[in-house]
């Protein structure tokens, strides 16, 4: 299983390829979507590790 900060950086990581990908005009729904959901991830999982310290 990977740690706590293995998965935050593989959320960053996605979070950074999906803005890549990101078009300048005529975001599909689904782009934001996905965004939107790793960015969520990687709320609780920062929250999580506050809790943890």
């Amino acid at each position: 299983m990977k740690s706590l900060d293995e998965r935050i950086a593989e959320v960053k990581s996605k979070i950074s390829d999906v803005k890549k990908r990101w078009p300048l005009h005529s975001v599909k729904p689904a782009q934001v979507q996905e965004l939107e959901e790793l960015e969520s991830e990687l709320e609780e999982l920062q929250k999580q590790k506050k809790t943890q310290k």
